[in-house]
């Protein structure tokens, strides 16, 4: 999916995907990755809906993070 990448304004501020569908997603990175990326940014990311997965921000589904690119 296609969007920007905002900050939550929750207290852990966690790095969210605002889609062009409208959906904000939450970002679940894989163990040990440094996102490069400014907030702000035009980016591409896939994975897939972690169903299995709940965090204290609740700020939208959590999508469990494969691949992010810059557009």
């Amino acid at each position: 999916m296609r969007g920007t990448l905002e900050r939550a304004e929750v207290e852990t501020r966690p790095l969210v995907l605002a889609a062009d569908d409208g959906t904000t997603w939450e970002l679940l990175f894989p163990p040990s990755w440094r996102v490069e990326v400014e907030e702000g940014a035009r980016v591409t990311v896939h994975g897939d809906r972690a169903t299995d997965v709940w965090t204290t921000t609740m700020v939208g589904p959590v999508l469990r993070v494969r691949t992010l690119s810059t557009d």
